[in-house]
């Protein structure tokens, strides 16, 4: 399981201090992208240098507690082998020092080629998930 540090920045509050609710799917983007990247996967090299791109097709997000203006937390980031073609990425928010739940999420993905048609991963890229543990 990855896990990331990240700090609430005042542009993503409302004013009243409270974490705007559409900035916890860039929260959660950010870790799944650290996660793999830290892994050999970088989307951004995908897409630019081999045309495939990735694409959620479903998201859940079930809030818990709000973070607020200033708060550190972390974000976890699982990924499970869904289908053939398809990923699951699990993943929670916690806020920091307390480790309280704030967010719990549940993310859908395939990769797509250049005309965005599903595709099933590469091999090079299961080896790398498998070496993260997917299975």
């Amino acid at each position: 399981m990855h896990k990331l540090i990240i700090s609430v920045r005042d542009n993503e509050t409302y004013v009243g201090g409270i974490v705007h609710n559409s900035h916890y799917f860039n929260y959660l983007e950010c870790a799944r992208n650290t996660a793999l990247r830290e892994n050999g996967i970088d989307f951004f090299l995908l897409a630019s240098e081999r045309g495939i791109k990735f694409a959620q097709v479903q998201a859940e997000q079930k809030y818990k507690i709000p973070l607020k203006a200033n708060d550190r937390f972390y974000v976890t980031t699982k990924i499970l082998r869904e289908s053939s073609i398809q990923f699951r990425f699990v993943q929670d928010i916690y806020r920091l020092p307390d480790e309280k739940i704030c967010l719990e999420a549940n993310t859908i993905g395939v990769l797509v080629n250049e005309k965005g048609i599903p595709i099933r991963p590469p091999s090079d890229i299961l080896n790398l998930l498998t070496n993260m543990g997917v299975k």
